[in-house]
């Protein structure tokens, strides 16, 4: 005898091969709950296996084709003094209980994926609560994706803790080895590289919400995957201000005359009268103002092109951040701030006045220009004041 009620023949009919692969598939019934008394056991099985199994049942069953019933299997086996769920558990073990295993792995993931959901929404910022049902979808769509939950949302939280304070900046493998001890670690071939990238993409798509009233559904629908193109991908992250690599973060400049043995020097000269796109590359080196004086500084590259249009030559020198500064922003800034007056402004929206505070805040002789408590309003709106300013006319 195993056990306490299964006779040692019985187990012995059970090992053969028919009778084994007939009581395998009934445990895979037994455990999904799907072994009722009205049900059958179909197994495809040979004639030698059908005899076996037949020993138990009868020998019009074994020279049939028709499926196990399991209310025969059952009677039979009671018969020899034990039950189908004693067999099953003398062969293989205690039996699961797979629904309930299923149900219960569910109700972990749905824990565990409100509070990675909560984490997320933390760092996003305030979500409105009738718009968190959108913002929850997205989250789940383009961050988590089908990595744990916790576990994805934990690595995102640990990288957006190391992202650069408005004003700041960084490059993309400086990142990466500072939080994972691998430059790489954020590449766009790596899992939590694309993470990142979604969700800086989806944090600057909301911050988009409130400046331009419109809807969390409606920025989210027209929502491009920053990991589809070069340029998403670039965008997603200087949004957090981190460049990918020392060409693509740029800065526009007009008249900015400058010293030194850096690659920019050579190309403000140059063009010297007209807007030039200086990189994070050809700010490497020595650079400096090449004499005191004003740098206004402006968000957007229509402000440029007016005062290259209008004044040429003669305009101040200017700056354009071309939205939230970036790497290459920032170190052009640093590198003048000792010798310039900074006068800054952006948009009165409140990405511009981010843009506006931090860099107040980064620079101890910058000032606003033309940007009074309150405003609200686009640099447009107020760009014959600021060519004025430019032109050196009061």
């Amino acid at each position: 005898m195993t056990g306490e009620s299964v006779p040692e023949y019985l187990l012995d009919w059970a090992r053969l091969s028919g009778p084994a692969r007939v009581l395998l598939a009934a445990r895979d019934r037994a455990e999904r709950r799907q072994l009722g008394p009205r049900s059958s056991i179909a197994v495809d099985l040979t004639g030698p296996e059908r005899r076996e199994v037949g020993r138990l049942l009868t020998a019009g069953w074994a020279q049939s084709d028709a499926p196990v019933p399991t209310r025969t299997l059952r009677q039979e086996l009671v018969k020899h003094g034990c039950t189908l769920e004693e067999l099953l558990v003398a062969l293989g073990g205690p039996l699961q209980d797979r629904p309930a295993e299923t149900a219960e792995r569910r109700a972990t993931l749905a824990i565990e994926r409100r509070g990675a959901l909560d984490l997320l929404r933390g760092l996003l910022g305030a979500v409105p609560e009738e718009e968190s049902p959108t913002v929850d979808d997205a989250l789940l769509r383009w961050v988590i994706r089908r990595r744990p939950p916790g576990e994805r949302a934990e690595s995102v939280a640990a990288v957006v803790a190391k992202l650069p304070s408005p004003g700041d900046g960084m490059l993309l493998p400086v990142l990466a080895a500072g939080v994972a001890q691998d430059a790489h670690a954020l590449d766009k071939t790596r899992p939590l590289g694309r993470a990142i990238a979604r969700f800086l993409a989806l944090r600057a798509a909301l911050d988009r919400t409130a400046d331009q009233g419109l809807s969390v559904a409606d920025v989210l629908a027209d929502l491009i995957d920053p990991v589809s193109t070069a340029e998403g991908w670039r965008a997603a992250w200087a949004a957090g201000g981190v460049a990918c690599d020392t060409v693509s973060s740029q800065v526009l400049v007009l008249n900015l005359a400058l010293v030194g043995d850096a690659a920019a020097v050579r190309l403000c000269r140059v063009a010297h009268g007209e807007p030039v796109w200086l990189t994070l590359r050809s700010l490497t080196g020595t650079l400096g103002l090449a004499a005191p004086g004003d740098v206004f500084v402006c968000e957007n590259p229509s402000v440029v092109g007016a005062a290259a249009d209008r004044l040429g030559s003669a305009s101040a020198p200017l700056v354009c951040t071309f939205g939230r500064p970036g790497v290459a922003a920032l170190r052009l800034l640093e590198a003048l701030a000792p010798s310039a007056k900074l006068r800054i402004r952006a948009d009165g929206d409140r990405a511009g006045w981010s843009i506006v505070n931090g860099l107040l805040t980064r620079f101890d002789r910058a000032e606003r220009w033309r940007m009074p408590d309150g405003f609200a309003g686009f640099e447009e709106e107020v760009l014959d004041e600021l060519l004025d300013d430019l032109s050196g006319r009061k």
